[in-house]
């Protein structure tokens, strides 16, 4: 099963095709662009999740020791 997330950008993709075939060229590529952009602000918050989880781990071996 897809993630919701991936449905949607699915869904928006042929929103942008079905406008390129309307001859909706500004509309097509002002919906991709917002694929795009989305798609890079998931990432970024992907590794910034990673990297938050990393630094609790680290927390959490440093306050053990300090016990």
């Amino acid at each position: 099963m897809a993630s919701p997330a991936a449905v949607i950008v699915n869904t928006a993709q042929g929103v942008a095709s079905y406008l390129d075939g309307i001859s909706e060229r500004k509309r097509a590529n002002d919906v991709r662009r917002l694929c795009r952009s989305n798609a890079g602000y998931r990432a970024q918050i992907i590794t910034l999740h990673h990297d938050n989880m990393q630094l609790r781990a680290r927390v959490a071996e440093l306050e053990a020791k300090h016990v």
